[in-house]
């Protein structure tokens, strides 16, 4: 980003983040496990008794005390300082679906003017690249388009798929984790998407043992938060650029299973906005009789950082090669989707 553009952090600051923002997201989900908006449970809910859905209010807390008592705060810049404030403004559309339920098709509405807002004044891309020095111009109305339709299945994405203890929230951690290791040559996003991992990573105790959900609030904020910054990182605003299929990439094991299944609810004729039981999670979570979910959450961990490795691993290549090895890893992952669903709706296995 012209003029946020900074030399890289010495370990010490970088320190006094981590541990400004992992305190503070500890000591807020703590004290606020006994508050909030109650989740009963329902059918459709992995969970047994009746629990908290404030933790997202401790992750967003944790982010913005950890960056305003940082060195960063006064260099966000324009369009950091943007993104973090739309991620803030879904987390309370979050926090308003939390508390009265406002509906699917009410919140789809609002998650799209976001990400319109982002897309057309934050940031964008023009170009699709497709390999091999071939390169599709866009323009700026299907780019804008894209980079909003981008971020509105990327934040519903990590919402869909937070319905079992620490599911969401660890590999919240491995996505924000990624995208700092990514940005490593942008500070200033690679330090917000730092607070963001320490946050969720403050948050997970507390959700592994099922005594607070992040809820709404933390799942869309988190979502939408790591959307941005992948596009933010992408777009020419910054030089050296990421990828643009890095954020997809490491997203991947998500973006697989939220958009399979909801093509196999198309063809039988279900509706899609809908709440149901039909991801491999809950799958898997049904086919035992006693569901650990922490064993299920450090499953999907491993996922998301082999994932997250892999999208380092692209970011290694030339670029001509990079959409070939993203192409790659979407066939691989529908056809380990596939399998693994059968496999899960077998009858006693």
């Amino acid at each position: 980003m012209r003029g946020n553009h900074r030399t890289a952090p010495d370990a010490m600051s970088l320190f006094i983040l981590a541990g400004i923002t992992l305190a503070t997201a500890t000591a807020l989900a703590g004290g606020i496990s006994w508050a909030g908006p109650i989740d009963p449970p329902t059918e459709r809910g992995a969970h047994r008794r009746p629990t908290p859905t404030s933790g997202g209010v401790a992750i967003i807390g944790a982010v913005g005390v950890g960056l305003l008592l940082h060195p960063v705060a006064g260099a966000l810049g324009w369009r950091l300082a943007a993104t973090l404030a739309l991620a803030l403004v879904m987390g309370v559309i979050g926090a308003l679906d939390d508390l009265f339920d406002i509906g699917a098709k009410t919140k789809l509405l609002l998650q799209a003017t976001l990400a319109l807002v982002f897309a057309i004044f934050v940031a964008h891309v023009e170009v699709l690249p497709l390999g091999l020095g071939l390169n599709i111009p866009l323009g700026p109305v299907v780019g804008i388009l894209g980079v909003a339709l981008w971020i509105v299945v990327a934040t519903n994405a990590v919402n869909f798929m937070d319905g079992a203890n620490g599911v969401a929230p660890g590999a919240q951690v491995c996505l924000f984790i990624a995208l700092t290791a990514a940005a490593a040559r942008h500070p200033l996003i690679a330090e917000v998407a730092m607070a963001a991992a320490l946050a969720c990573a403050g948050f997970l105790p507390w959700n592994l043992r099922g005594r607070l959900f992040q809820g709404d609030t933390g799942a869309l904020f988190c979502g939408f938060l790591f959307a941005a910054l992948a596009i933010l990182a992408t777009a020419p605003t910054v030089s050296p650029g990421l990828s643009l299929y890095f954020g997809p990439l490491v997203l991947l094991p998500f973006l697989t299973d939220v958009l399979l299944t909801l093509a196999v609810r198309a063809r039988r004729g279900q509706s899609l906005l809908q709440a149901h039981r039909d991801h491999l999670y809950q799958l898997w979570l049904r086919q035992h009789a006693k569901p650990s979910h922490v064993a299920l959450a450090w499953r999907v961990m491993v996922i998301m950082a082999l994932y997250g490795g892999l999208g380092l691993a692209m970011l290694a290549c030339s670029p001509r090669v990079q959409p070939e090895v993203f192409a790659a890893a979407v066939a691989f992952s529908a056809l380990s989707w596939g399998v693994l669903r059968r496999r899960l709706e077998r009858p006693g296995s």
